[in-house]
């Protein structure tokens, strides 16, 4: 029983974007349910104002983490924390989590924050900087109950297609839109 509990901790379900998916359009980077949403007049990871849309994860989700958008890793950074329980307030501000920043083509960065939990006491994230990112495609994993969050910078430009409580999947939930200015695409 043991074995078949982590065999299916493990899982990496065949995820598709939906098919009317489109640049502007962030996928949900985690599987989970929506625990917070949260607008930010200034953002650290951003330096400029920016929204923050939690996942959380229980044991019985899927753990691999996808990227939200297509775009270049410009940054990712582990920083080393705590491990209290990934529904607590305090988790998202003192946790041991793993920062990525991506640039999409259109030169908007939106982040992607693993968070460890409780359990959870190890981020898998092979990421270097200058990898390309693939919608929908996985990337990482946070072993054990955790969270995760999508940071998106101009929170009034950013439509939120998302409330807190909704169950989200992995690479197939679209979280926002995202204005994509394709006159500054390269």
């Amino acid at each position: 029983i043991l074995l078949l509990a982590v065999y299916a901790f493990f899982r990496d379900p065949r995820r598709q974007l939906p098919a009317d998916w489109t640049q502007d359009q962030m996928v949900s980077p985690a599987d989970g349910v929506i625990s917070s949403i949260e607008k930010h007049d200034h953002h650290p990871d951003l330096d400029a104002p920016g929204v923050v849309i939690r996942i959380f994860l229980s044991v019985l989700d899927v753990h691999v983490n996808r990227w939200p958008c297509n775009g270049v890793v410009t940054l990712n950074r582990h920083v080393p924390g705590r491990h209290h329980d990934a529904r607590s307030d305090r988790c998202h501000m003192e946790n041991e989590h793993n920062l990525i920043m991506l640039r999409r083509d259109d030169q908007k960065v939106i982040g992607v924050r693993q968070i460890a939990g409780l359990i959870a006491r190890r981020i898998v994230c092979p990421v270097r900087l200058d990898d390309r990112s693939e919608a929908g495609a996985v990337y990482g994993m946070i072993k054990f109950g955790s969270s995760t969050e999508l940071i998106l910078p101009d929170p009034e430009d950013a439509e939120i297609q998302v409330e807190v409580g909704q169950r989200v999947w992995g690479g197939e939930t679209v979280l926002a839109r995202l204005a994509y200015d394709s006159h500054e695409a390269s």
